[in-house]
């Protein structure tokens, strides 16, 4: 999914007004609830919706509010999958091309509004609304950005995709039959698809093919994606754009997910989830009250350490102790993620001209880039493809990484030819609009000019950023992908060519048909020594055409307090918060006990 970014920064010039305005968001921010999960928000909101949710922070709200055939189990590793909705692991045919897959019983969308269903309780969740589901991504009218993981894979979809095409969207006969997907019977599920697909088991896992109630989309229309109507373990209650969003334990929840509804957990029961009832998000613009805030113990856990504050956060490699003290521990983590500065390959200027884009690529100092924005936490990256993956080779040298000011200034008087002429100003599409992002736009465009390109940095906050990127309005753009699910392909699906069109992953507009033809030739094996070299082959040829610079693999530093329980870091698998559990008398005792100045 795309990567959003979660940076800690701020200038000492700035600390009058950084503070006044923590006084202003402490002040309009309600009394901190005890018994509630209080977490910070640093991006816009774009949508609830799971068939058009389709980054890192939109991702984990979805999979509070939602469920989807299958699941990740929490705190598992290796990632292990389990039935969720589904009451066991699909039935697939000999060829791979028929997968029979079983709903459990008595579970019930919930409606938090009233609006939908007067008693808030919704229909039990049936096959037909697996297939309407899956169907709305498929619609044209939604102009979904996940419709590329289903585009080729189920029988007559392409047909389903035309006939919305050339139907106003409140005219779309949902009732119409998809032939890949059949309702057997209401809790019988058969997809067909169009190849073996060995990956499919992930896309069952994943927001996009999450269940959604059919009449609470009707009723709310566009407005729907503000107004979820799922079976979660969580409800939306209270959303007040970039102020402040509430979920509370939804109540016809079944307790567990690998349940039916049909036989619920007792309320008192002790391994019923959600644990915590109540998860409040709070938005903020800047980062640095954020931090001031989680000292003073409002906030449970952020997802990394403050730049300005890492020195005295992290000494000699531990948590520095006045942070243990407070109750705070420190669980580091690397991510199966990537950040990447990415060209528009249909750029008339970048897309033909190959030595520009390694020449920016040599240009871009990685390591100077990881210490100054990251305190060196993190490594620079040799290719889309991040160190926690199998095919990951550290040995591999990609001669389009490494620094090398002369190599790229020979290049760029190959490029000037391919050109005509000098090299025009290019627009850089940054994904933020704060100081953090500004200071790395600025910093771009420093390393670019060395060798004698103008990059004019553009800040826009992540919804518009989004919308720009799906609409291809962009040269060249920050960006980076979080892992959707544990293999390679997961990365090489923003490469392939089909993958381009409405509003699809690849954003790169990125087409090579040789890459293509290994891809596709991959996509269909079972994991095996020739489908890695598959994979190793089409890394090489990502290196050498140069469709993006590779910046680095991150590292982050969660950091929780003792008061917050069950903490595991997943890579993959959504609805982690249910899994949570709060210490309130540990909570109250931190407070009183005077480690906390307010």
């Amino acid at each position: 999914m795309r990567k959003a970014k979660w940076i800690f920064v701020g200038y000492l010039a700035l600390v009058v007004l950084i503070v006044a305005g923590i006084a202003i968001s402490f002040s309009a921010a309600p009394p901190r609830n005890p018994q509630a999960l209080t977490l910070p928000i640093l991006d816009s909101i774009r949508t609830l919706d799971p068939a058009e949710v389709n980054d890192d922070i939109g991702h984990p709200l979805v999979g509070s509010l939602y469920e989807g055939l299958y699941n990740y189990k929490y705190g598992v590793k290796p990632y292990t999958m389990f039935p969720d909705l589904a009451s066991q692991m699909p039935q697939i045919s000999p060829d791979g091309l028929v997968w029979t897959i079983k709903l459990r019983k008595g579970i019930h969308f919930y409606d938090p509004t009233k609006k939908v269903f007067s008693d808030g309780i919704g229909p039990e969740v049936k096959a037909a609304d697996v297939a309407y589901s899956f169907k709305r991504v498929g619609d044209f009218n939604l102009a979904s950005p996940n419709y590329s993981w289903f585009d080729g894979l189920f029988v007559g979809l392409d047909k389903w995709w035309e006939y919305t095409k050339n139907t106003p969207k409140n005219k779309v006969d949902f009732d119409r039959p998809v032939e890949g997907f059949e309702v057997v019977d209401d809790y019988t599920i058969r997809f067909h698809l169009m190849r073996p697909d060995p990956q499919f088991i992930f896309l069952l896992a994943h927001d996009p093919t999450m269940i959604v109630c059919r009449r609470a989309v009707e009723y709310w229309g566009d407005s729907f994606r503000q107004h979820p109507v799922g079976t979660g373990a969580y409800a939306l209650v209270q959303n007040l754009p970039d102020q402040r969003m509430v979920f509370e334990e939804n109540p016809i929840y079944r307790g567990k997910s690998d349940i039916d509804g049909t036989t619920p957990l007792a309320k008192d029961d002790p391994s019923r989830e959600p644990h915590i009832k109540r998860v409040e998000y709070q938005y903020f613009a800047e980062t640095l009250p954020v931090w001031w805030l989680l000292k003073q113990g409002y906030f449970d856990l952020i997802a990394d350490i403050p730049k300005d504050a890492f020195r005295q956060a992290i000494k000699n490699g531990e948590l520095a102790p006045e942070l243990t003290k407070l109750g705070l521990r420190r669980i580091p983590v690397t991510e199966t993620a990537t950040d990447y500065i990415s060209f528009n390959m249909a750029d008339p200027v970048l897309g033909k001209n190959k030595p520009l884009r390694q020449a920016m690529s040599m240009a871009f100092d990685r390591t100077k880039y990881v210490n100054d924005f990251w305190m060196g936490v993190g490594q620079p990256a040799t290719s889309v493809i991040p160190p926690t993956l199998p095919t990951y080779d550290a040995s591999e040298k990609n001669p389009y990484t490494g620094l090398n000011l002369l190599a790229a200034q020979a290049l760029m008087e190959q490029a000037k030819r391919i050109q005509g002429g000098p090299i025009p100003p290019l627009k850089l599409l940054m994904r933020g609009a704060d100081t953090t992002s500004r200071q790395m736009g600025e910093f771009m465009a420093t390393q670019m000019a060395r060798i004698g390109v103008t990059l004019e940095p553009e800040y826009r906050d992540w919804a518009r950023w989004q919308e720009m990127t799906d609409n291809r309005q962009t040269q060249v753009f920050d960006s980076g992908w979080v892992a959707d699910y544990p293999d390679e392909q997961d990365f090489y699906q923003l490469f392939y060519s089909k993958n381009i069109p409405n509003a699809g992953v690849n954003s790169f507009v990125y087409s090579n048909p040789a890459f293509d033809a290994l891809y596709e030739k991959a996509m269909v094996m079972q994991d095996s020594p020739e489908r890695r070299e598959l994979y190793k082959q089409m890394n090489r040829m990502l290196n050498e055409d140069c469709p993006g610079i590779w910046v680095y693999y991150r590292m982050q530093n969660v950091l929780v307090y003792d008061w917050v329980q069950e903490y595991s870091w997943m890579d993959y698998g959504y609805a982690w918060r249910q899994h949570l559990t709060l210490d309130q008398a540990m909570r109250t005792k931190a407070f009183a006990s005077g480690v906390f100045r307010h």
